[in-house]
């Protein structure tokens, strides 16, 4: 019986590969050309030009700051006895540049952003870090109701380093049955008591990350008290949290 006869592979010509992997060669160098050319264009585009007024507006602010930070020893601020937990909010950027000082405790507190909001614990130092940052933030005295709905609405934890949504009870009885809390109800209790756990608890979440209210804010260089937006807003931060949810 005749052998089957298999087909004869196509070949090609040693001449069109050779050519073939000169054209690729050419065209890797021509995209790696682009790219450092790409980078020279933007190392030597021109830098914004900045009016006088700026200059000028941008001292005034340095000393105003340095004028601030130099007053705030002598500031006093009352927070009622009754009040355990702060809420503390980000906002918008003043313009001029940010002290370090304050640049620093906006990083600690995890205040980097717009809008981002986080709970912490009423004590003196917290105050006076407060004190430092105030025309940055507002801030106020949270309910319990408050601290409900954000926790429910906007909380989200690290869970196996993954940022994951608070949305199970299941979620809280995992990582914390140990020290007795099962849900979200004992998280939300535990923190606007400021209990045992609190400090274990708020670093295990990521801050409130809120939506702008209606509208935006009004007057973001004016206190509050003076008809603005940043500062101690008191028991009034319920109606703002209310607003942002």
């Amino acid at each position: 019986m005749d052998p089957i006869e298999q087909p004869a592979l196509k070949t090609v010509p040693t001449a069109l590969l050779r050519k073939r992997r000169q054209l690729n060669k050419e065209r890797v160098a021509k995209a790696i050309e682009k790219k450092i050319q790409a980078k020279k264009r933007v190392g030597k585009a021109k830098a914004p030009f900045k009016r006088a007024e700026y200059f000028v507006n941008e001292s005034y602010r340095t000393g105003m700051n340095e004028k601030r930070m130099s007053r705030l020893k002598h500031q006093v601020v009352k927070v009622p006895d009754s009040v355990k937990i702060l809420f503390l909010m980000r906002m918008a950027n003043i313009a001029g540049p940010m002290p370090q000082k304050v640049r620093k405790i906006l990083q600690h507190l995890r205040l980097t952003e717009m809008n981002n909001a986080v709970l912490v614990q009423h004590s003196e130092n917290m105050i006076e870090k407060i004190k430092v940052i105030e025309p940055y933030i507002t801030w106020g005295y949270p309910s319990l109701r408050s601290i409900h709905n954000l926790i429910f609405k906007y909380g989200y934890g690290s869970i196996d380093g993954e940022k994951s949504a608070l949305s199970s009870n299941v979620i809280i009885e995992n990582k914390f049955s140990k020290q007795g809390l099962l849900c979200l109800e004992d998280v939300v209790k535990q923190i606007f008591e400021a209990g045992p756990h609190f400090e274990m608890l708020i670093k295990f979440m990521y801050p409130f990350k809120l939506q702008p209210p209606k509208g935006g804010f009004r007057r973001v260089a004016v206190h509050f008290s003076k008809n603005g937006s940043w500062g101690n807003r008191a028991e009034k931060i319920n109606s703002l949290i209310r607003k942002m949810l």
